[in-house]
């Protein structure tokens, strides 16, 4: 069993997806795995028989352990849950994705890791490219869905995210630059790359901006992010919008925003939850696009509730 150098609380792992190999993070199933149990421990094994927690990033630069470091240690360590966060194809330590990178094709990996690790039931978390995605198999096969966190999520309205100015960055020639043009950069370029994603970057923690500033370092960072929105944005509009399917939704549905968040409006998931049945909604203050890493232990909180519920 090896543990994640970023996330020391998780082991580190890899599953075939689609020929294709996935690296996942699995957190609070030590003792599910070994059988040990004494009295003291009652109250976590209660807790491991609960449907596990999917946790699914979104894209720019970002994988399993960036958007995900806190929560995973919260949820498990904190929370007694069994808890699994996967680099999606193309991201983090995962294969390159064989076929067009579009909402679609995630949506495939995510159902088909789902029953690679036979998980026939589990609570999915996502942000953003990652919350498409979970909303996508929650419509497609409900039955695997017990609760739904959407975060600052896409795929709720028929706009572009971040306006035509995506569009136009994604139809750029040589756009892959998004990461190495601050790689190696100083604390205060990295805070400027990510400017965009948060809202008060200057408040941002010095162990976040050096993990940003890590992945924006990696050969071929963004490039992942520019063939997704080349895939999914048009000039007047996105491929992926299920707003006219969201009253089908029928588990338990939290949507989680970040109130100042400038690519994703927090209308977006206003909206949706007047058309989710029972679904609650979460606006948090003074927060950006990358709620879980901006506002840790008030999404924390809030997201731990919810799934506890």
């Amino acid at each position: 069993m090896i543990r994640s150098e970023r996330v020391p609380t998780a082991n580190s792992r890899y599953v075939t997806v689609d020929d294709r190999r996935v690296h996942y993070l699995e957190a609070g199933v030590d003792m599910l795995r070994s059988g040990e149990e004494d009295d003291e421990d009652s109250e976590r094994s209660d807790a491991d028989d609960r449907p596990p927690i999917v946790l699914l990033h979104g894209s720019g630069i970002d994988d399993a352990a960036l958007s995900w470091k806190h929560a995973i240690e919260y949820l498990a360590e904190e929370r007694g849950r069994r808890v699994y966060a996967l680099d999606w194809p193309g991201y983090g330590e995962s294969d390159a994705p064989d076929g067009a990178m579009t909402t679609e094709y995630y949506v495939g990996v995510l159902s088909e890791f789902l029953d690679a690790l036979a998980l026939d039931r589990a609570a999915l978390v996502g942000i953003s490219m990652g919350g498409a995605a979970a909303l996508g198999v929650a419509l497609v096969r409900p039955d695997l869905v017990e609760r739904l966190v959407l975060v600052d999520s896409y795929g709720l309205r028929d706009a572009v995210p971040g306006g035509v100015g995506s569009y136009l960055l994604a139809n750029t020639p040589f756009a892959n630059v998004f990461g190495r043009q601050f790689a190696g950069s100083s604390a205060d370029a990295t805070r400027m790359a990510v400017g965009e994603f948060v809202h008060d970057p200057a408040g941002l923690s010095d162990e976040f901006v050096a993990e940003v500033n890590e992945r924006l370092g990696r050969s071929g960072a963004g490039e992942a992010f520019v063939a997704f929105m080349r895939e999914e944005f048009r000039p007047n509009g996105v491929r992926t919008d299920y707003s006219d399917r969201l009253g089908e939704l029928s588990m338990p549905t939290l949507l989680l925003h970040g109130a100042q968040d400038s690519l994703v409006p927090p209308e977006w998931s206003e909206v949706a939850a007047d058309a989710i049945p029972g679904a609650r909604l979460e606006l948090i203050d003074d927060c950006g696009h990358w709620v879980p890493r901006e506002r840790p232990d008030r999404f924390n909180e809030i997201l731990g509730e919810f799934l506890s519920e």
